[in-house]
């Protein structure tokens, strides 16, 4: 069994969770709830769960700071619960941490649930909170840090100005960093380029984004983007004038 706990501030909320975890995940007893920050942390010090459902606004604070509060060493596995998804978007998608919508359906809570059950069950670890602190602390983009889990069963944790450029790769992304490492994520290339899509990053092709940082010169005449590191890359005639104002615009 799986000892949970849920943390929110409706109560409709907490109930509807717990009713769906009775019903369709037996797996899962539920050893507590809390309706805010202060509680549930000391909830989670008391039953030491090994996965909490987390509302990330709360009158006294956010689900980050209830993970703050465990501290160094987090215990259990997060699943977010929000109505507010592009308020926290990236910082949540950056760090590969599973995010539900109210109002909750069943399909997003066992998807979830799956996921995270994975996690417990193997023992993996919970880098992934780490990197969501630390990029919730950062208000700028560029000193984020995006954790990506890769079909050959690592996770990578890298900075975001570390990537040249990504690439769809059947179902999955390709990812080159300016060191030459790549990596197969194991998340698609349009999962990653709607990710990207508000940062400073431009999709050149159907198949490739770029870091704008990274690009040394526009060769429209050929049809070509040169990165800073040499790597020439395809660009369509209609993205090139909105590449451009992009380049320029500070």
């Amino acid at each position: 069994m799986i000892k949970a706990i849920i943390i929110d501030d409706e109560r409709n909320s907490r109930d509807i969770i717990a009713l769906m975890l009775e019903k369709y995940c037996p797996e899962i007893t539920i050893a507590g709830t809390a309706s805010d920050c202060t509680d549930g942390i000391e909830k989670i010090k008391t039953h030491r769960p090994e996965l909490v459902f987390l509302d990330l606004e709360m009158p006294d604070g956010t689900g980050f700071d209830v993970l703050a509060g465990t501290m160094p060493d987090i215990p259990f596995e997060a699943v977010f619960v929000t109505a507010f998804e592009k308020k926290f978007l990236h910082v949540i998608r950056f760090s590969d941490v599973e995010l539900i919508l109210k109002p909750i359906d069943k399909e997003s809570l066992l998807q979830a649930v799956a996921l995270v059950t994975a996690r417990i069950n193997s023992g993996s670890k919970k880098d992934r909170y780490d990197v969501l602190l630390e990029n919730f602390n950062h208000s700028k983009p560029v000193a984020w840090k995006l954790l990506i889990p890769a079909t050959n069963g690592e996770a990578y944790t890298i900075n975001i100005p570390a990537i040249e450029y990504l690439e769809a790769m059947a179902e999955n992304c390709l990812f080159r960093l300016n060191t030459g490492l790549l990596i197969t994520a194991v998340q698609s290339f349009r999962y990653y380029a709607d990710l990207f899509g508000s940062l400073r990053f431009y999709q050149i092709n159907n198949s490739q984004m770029i870091q704008i940082s990274n690009i040394s010169h526009l060769d429209a005449a050929a049809g070509k983007v040169v990165l800073k590191s040499g790597i020439v890359l395809d660009i369509t005639e209609r993205r090139q004038r909105d590449l451009l104002l992009k380049m320029n615009h500070k």
